[in-house]
């Protein structure tokens, strides 16, 4: 059984390469079971996409709401 540091460490990799079959299903068996690595994992998924839309729509600009935010969660 996968810890939640080795989930997100799966997750984070499963963005850049496939994963084998073992790491897959022991990936999503620790997601149907753990909501915290299911949340990182659809926020990981949600900054890639941005991250994709933004490179091919230049006119791409976070509001300033969204800026306070971000801004305020990390620190």
């Amino acid at each position: 059984m996968l810890n939640c540091k080795q989930a997100s460490q799966l997750a984070s990799r499963a963005m850049d390469e496939k994963l084998s079959f073992r790491e897959s299903a022991a990936l999503k068996v620790h997601l149907f079971l753990c909501r915290n690595c299911t949340n990182f994992t659809q926020q990981l998924n949600f900054l890639r996409e941005a991250s994709r839309r933004s490179r091919f729509n230049r006119n791409f600009k976070l509001t300033e709401k969204a800026k306070l935010r971000i801004a305020s969660t990390l620190c």
